[in-house]
């Protein structure tokens, strides 16, 4: 008996110390998971296709106001997703750091084909810093999405979210051409919220100015939903046009 006891001990003492040495790497593998996409059990596939407008305009004292129209196709492209419209203010505190605030209407298309009218805001703040040719920025956004204008929910009863992207851009000397790469990663906010983390996205995509005021741009997107029943990955790509007043 006291054999068995001793050989019992050894045992658990054996796997104790082979748990050990991966807890140490647990933040790292965590931090690696984030970044790589994966395969979940249930993930749905879907292409989509979403084309974008932009017009901005430039106003004294570090002050900017821009527009948006999206339209987005789902289901291999063939179908219509959403349209979007979003306005927006950007204000300069200093050369590294600027703050925005934005409202965004959209026509969304559920399950059943019939079309929702939602609403969102948004308010950002974006650190950016130069190193050699390269520019990298850091964006910190809180969204708040409702389906009626005239009486939203409660914060929390709803859409509340954080989302963080990393971007990296740079300018091909001596031509129009340009390129970028972002990572972002979305936060659900709230009481009601069973989960933090659901959502990664990653894109990279090159830009042609026409001039000095007009800008094609094309990217591709990766889009993985986390810790949701059924998760969609998207792989999409995006057509836009800007142009400067």
């Amino acid at each position: 008996m006291i054999g068995v006891i001793l050989l019992r001990m050894r045992c658990q003492e054996g796997i104790g110390m082979m748990t050990i040495k991966p807890g140490k790497y647990t933040l790292i593998l965590f931090t690696f998971s984030l970044l790589i996409p994966v395969e979940l059990l249930g993930q749905q596939k879907d292409f989509q296709s979403w084309w974008e407008f932009t017009i901005d305009k430039g106003l004294d004292n570090g002050f900017e106001l821009s527009g948006e129209l999206e339209q987005r196709f789902k289901n291999n492209s063939l179908q219509y997703d959403r349209t979007l419209v979003t306005v927006a203010g950007e204000y300069d505190i200093k050369d590294y750091l600027n703050v925005a605030a934005g409202f965004r209407a959209m026509l969304d298309s559920d399950k059943e084909m019939q079309l929702n009218a939602k609403y969102r805001t948004h308010a950002d703040a974006t650190g950016s810093y130069s190193l050699s040719s390269f520019d990298l920025s850091l964006r910190v956004r809180f969204q708040y999405g409702f389906a009626d204008i005239f009486f939203p929910p409660y914060i929390g009863d709803n859409n509340f979210a954080n989302r963080n992207r990393v971007k990296v851009a740079h300018h091909v000397f001596g031509t129009r051409f340009g390129w970028f790469a972002m990572v972002e990663s979305w936060h659900l906010l709230g009481n009601q919220s069973n989960h933090l983390f659901y959502k990664m996205r990653y894109s990279a995509g090159v830009e042609y100015a026409l001039n000095f005021r007009s800008e094609l741009m094309i990217r591709y997107m990766l889009e993985d939903e986390l810790n949701v029943v059924n998760p969609m990955q998207s792989h999409i790509v995006v057509f836009g046009f800007s142009h400067s007043l």
